[in-house]
């Protein structure tokens, strides 16, 4: 986008912001990361996690690690602060989008290259009902109430997260670069036609597009601001993709028809039963012997007890409704019950994020 629509007094509000979330996740949770662990409660956590009961008990365990964790006042400043950075994204970010909405209107309208790309949208979708009441990430109006949310990604905003620590992502990561990552987890060298469940506004495409540039792209999203977001990002950079308006559990698609499928950040914003919907969805569409790489947050079996204590506490202070019900889950177990071989599940960064799950519809 023109730097115009960055005025410098804004930018200097937002590396302020960023410079607050660096110091809260790279400092101050570090040094109650280190107390968790040295109190002998802690400690005691720590071996109950690794036993072979563990995820039977685990949201006992959890509620003890909260528990330990809150004990600590810097831990309680360091969730303070990561709320506030949180705020200011939309209590800056909407009137800072408002001031240049005229602006952001004519970069819309520029000429776009000609990559061929499709945009499917559907007026009579509904968000669904677990959608209701929930402002995402302290959003006002939810994940689509309000137009210019990705465009672009909350203005000068963008530079508040560039250092990671927020959420799930680790400090000092990028976002960018899991993306990657992750797409380079499908296991094949090539791929015809890939599907993308929960696309937004086209971030993981350009870098599925990267790492296998000779396949068709395909992805859905319910929100149709933020396709025509993402439309707009793939043909100006010359990226070919067909982008539609689909409920993600039922995608239209013929069955039998991509070998491969994947979502990133996705499973962690809908609840269990919409997840296994969405499991059994793609199966359907895949081809026999295609793949299948879910990123999402770690499950809590999967970190250690104060970092279990941090993801829970974005469900409830970060508009995170089903985080919790998902980081309890084992998409592993539910994979395997729909019929899905060679499930497997492993980390690929610090804090075990991103949190990777691959497995194949088995083979004709």
């Amino acid at each position: 986008m023109p730097a115009k629509l960055y005025p410098q007094t804004e930018r200097a509000s937002a590396e302020t912001m960023a410079a607050l979330l660096k110091f809260s996740s790279g400092v101050l949770r570090e040094r109650a990361r280190e107390t968790f662990r040295a109190a002998p409660e802690g400690r005691a956590l720590a071996e109950a996690f690794q036993g072979p009961d563990a995820e039977a008990k685990m949201p006992e365990l959890v509620a003890r690690s909260k528990a330990l964790a809150e004990q600590d006042p810097l831990y309680r400043l360091e969730r303070f602060y990561q709320r506030i950075v949180a705020e200011d994204g939309m209590t800056r970010g909407i009137p800072a989008q408002e001031a240049r909405r005229d602006l952001i209107e004519e970069a819309r309208r520029q000429p776009r290259n000609s990559a061929g790309g499709t945009l499917e949208l559907d007026p009579d979708l509904k968000m669904p009902s677990y959608f209701d009441g929930v402002e995402y990430h302290l959003q006002p109006g939810g994940w689509d109430g309000y137009d210019l949310y990705a465009r672009p990604r909350m203005g000068p905003m963008v530079f508040v997260y560039k250092y990671g620590g927020f959420a799930a992502v680790p400090f000092n990561s990028d976002i960018f670069a899991h993306r990657v990552a992750v797409a380079e987890q499908l296991p094949k060298d090539r791929y015809e036609r890939l599907y993308e469940i929960g696309c937004g506004p086209a971030n993981t495409l350009p870098f599925l597009h990267k790492v296998y540039p000779e396949a068709e792209l395909v992805g859905c999203d319910l929100s149709a601001s933020v396709l025509e977001v993402g439309h707009d990002r793939m043909e100006k950079s010359g990226i070919k993709a067909h982008l539609k308006q689909r409920d993600c559990r039922e995608t239209g698609e013929p069955d039998n028809s991509f070998d491969g499928v994947i979502s990133y950040a996705i499973h962690h914003e809908a609840p269990f039963p919409v997840n296994i919907e969405m499991f059994k969805e793609i199966f359907r569409i895949l081809k026999p012997g295609g793949d299948l790489v879910i990123s999402d947050p770690p499950p809590f079996r999967a970190v250690e007890p104060f970092h279990a204590a941090v993801l829970d506490w974005d469900t409830l202070h970060r508009e995170e409704p089903y985080f919790s019900e998902a980081s309890y889950s084992n998409w592993d177990e539910e994979l395997r019950k729909l019929g899905f071989v060679n499930v497997e599940s492993y980390a690929l960064g610090t804090d075990s994020y991103p949190w990777i799950t691959r497995a194949s519809k088995p083979a004709a």
